[in-house]
């Protein structure tokens, strides 16, 4: 199977995934700004109780377990989206071999699987606060998980981007032949 078949499916699996928990997480966003990432980025007891209790008062905390349980499937998908985008873009025609986007690329493309457990860390700690209570190790433990996962995103979201910045840009500013 081509390179390319291999990242239209996880794209388009990513996207379908990503559709469902934005409408999945509209309750909680609407009673919290930012929803499910508020939540994954509390970070302290007192910030995950206020989110977890006006959820319940809202009578929206199982819109939360059921996002959790959809972002499990996200979560074994979206990395190995960003992969094959990043191996994608290592083709020649968008960056040359051995040069530092090429690297750069290279090791962003093996570490943004690491989304994949970093994901699942911050979701067990965010279950188990829904269970038991929030804590200190569990908030925090979801909002260092969280913060390193949409880092990754973040950073192979930018070389991608300045990849492909690039390759218009060359591709405009060449003189044309007619």
């Amino acid at each position: 199977m081509s390179r390319l078949l291999i990242w239209l499916f996880f794209a388009t699996l990513s996207l379908i995934l990503l559709l469902q928990l934005r409408g999945i997480d509209a309750p909680l966003a609407a009673v919290t700004p930012g929803g499910i990432v508020a939540y994954e980025l509390a970070f302290t007891t007192e910030r995950a109780r206020e989110i977890l209790d006006s959820w319940r008062i809202a009578g929206v905390t199982e819109s939360a377990r059921v996002s959790l349980g959809v972002d499990v499937g996200f979560l074994l998908v979206y990395p190995w989206f960003f992969r094959w985008s990043v191996l994608l873009l290592r083709q020649p025609r968008f960056t040359r071999p051995g040069s530092t986007m090429d690297r750069a690329g290279a090791a962003l493309g093996a570490t943004v699987l690491a989304c994949t457990p970093l994901d699942a860390a911050e979701n067990w700690a965010l279950w188990r606060m829904i269970d038991v209570g929030p804590s200190a190790t569990l908030a925090a433990l979801a909002g260092a998980a969280a913060s390193l996962k949409f880092l990754l995103i973040a950073v192979t979201t930018g070389w991608c981007l300045t990849v492909l910045s690039r390759r218009l840009l060359s591709s405009s500013s060449a003189p044309s032949h007619g």
